[in-house]
């Protein structure tokens, strides 16, 4: 198992990286298929909960959104009140198997993924944008990696019993410690704001905040519909939406940070 975690996730990162340094359509291509991955293994923990699935409405507004910066305005708020109009037209005819509070847990999926990963076609605008989103990444990876070896190490007190109960105060420093390092080595070794170290050290903070944030907010909504891993696309990590659920908060993060600070 550890094997297949390990090769898996060597595969994946040349992957990313090398999608992420060519730019342009393989940049915005991982993104988009990122997105529509996630969204497949959100609908496919609604059918748990015996939720009916609006897959069409549902991909609609999140590809909406994810594209929402490429897209004018006026075309954007005209396509979502399409996807709210097909919404609504099909509670009316499927009611009562189809409810409101049914379409307002399928609105949440596209909403919160269109959202987050939309920052990953803003960040594009930015300059030195690889080198950003690379660090995005890499603090995404510290806050994971600290937090298991400091907890699996030296955890005690639960941090989160009820939603994660591997999960330590302990393990949550040790993210704080990992992320920290993590950018000034990454300010060290790149022309990336060189005679900003301190902002960075700050970012990667509230970067390992994000992280954590978003790994037990991700573990509630499986708690809620009853699964362990969101899917198995992924060999021995799970679904995508298990290895990059920190990455989703973590993303605006880095983007805001660097607006503020070019």
């Amino acid at each position: 198992m550890l094997r297949t975690r390990v090769i898996s996730a060597l595969v994946g990162v040349a992957i990313i990286i090398f999608c992420l340094y060519q730019g342009g359509a393989l940049w915005k291509g991982l993104f988009l298929l990122m997105a529509v991955a996630s969204l497949y293994e959100y609908g496919r923990m609604l059918r748990q909960k015996a939720v009916e699935v609006m897959w069409v409405p549902g991909y609609g507004l999140m590809l909406l959104l994810w594209a929402s910066p490429l897209l004018d305005q006026e075309w954007l708020w005209a396509g979502l009140m399409a996807v709210m109009l097909v919404m609504v037209s099909m509670v009316v005819v499927y009611y009562p198997r189809l409810s409101v509070a049914e379409v307002a847990i399928n609105l949440f999926g596209p909403a919160y993924l269109g959202l987050t990963l939309q920052y990953a076609l803003r960040m594009l605008h930015l300059p030195d944008p690889f080198l950003i989103m690379l660090l995005a990444l890499l603090l995404t990876w510290a806050s994971d990696v600290g937090g298991y070896a400091v907890g699996m190490m030296w955890g005690k007190r639960r941090l989160a019993p009820q939603l994660s109960p591997k999960k330590t105060w302990e393990g949550a420093m040790g993210s704080l410690l990992f992320c920290v390092i993590t950018a000034l080595v990454f300010a060290y070794f790149t022309t990336l704001t060189p005679d900003k170290s301190a902002y960075l050290v700050i970012l990667a903070l509230l970067a390992s905040l994000a992280a954590q944030l978003g790994d037990l907010f991700m573990s509630s909504i499986k708690r809620y519909f009853g699964v362990k891993d969101s899917g198995h696309i992924i060999p021995g990590h799970g679904g995508v939406l298990d290895r990059f659920d920190s990455f989703l908060l973590v993303l605006p993060l880095v983007y805001y940070g660097f607006r503020l600070m070019m």
